[in-house]
């Protein structure tokens, strides 16, 4: 059986914002936890850019394992190994939506 993969990979949408200041942010109140899960693999607030180019990649190579019709669009669970900059490479789940014809955004990541 062929592995499902996100529709238009190439185009993953990953923003600063929810990078930087949310995953990465440990005084945010509801991402500290997953800022000091990813913090603890190498990941810094202040390059935020290896975690988008991180998750665009784990978006782009690793199997849909949940989709389903929201409200706001299909979304999308990827589950398992996110490229880390100690080379642990930790397993996470990470949810997208795509709303309508667009490439998909990373909505949150969730530590496995």
């Amino acid at each position: 059986m062929k592995s499902v993969r996100l529709p238009r990979a190439d185009a993953l949408q990953v923003e600063q914002s929810k990078v930087q200041h949310y995953l990465l942010n440990l005084d945010h109140v509801d991402g500290h936890a997953k800022a000091a899960f990813l913090l603890k693999f190498g990941f810094r607030q202040s390059d935020w850019k290896t975690l988008a180019r991180a998750l665009q990649e784990h978006g782009r190579t690793r199997p849909v394992v949940m989709q389903n019709a929201s409200p706001y669009g299909q979304k999308f669970e990827v589950r398992c190994t996110l490229s880390s900059p100690d080379g642990r490479n930790p397993c996470i789940t990470s949810i997208w939506i795509q709303e309508g014809s667009n490439a998909p955004r990373l909505i949150t990541v969730l530590p496995r």
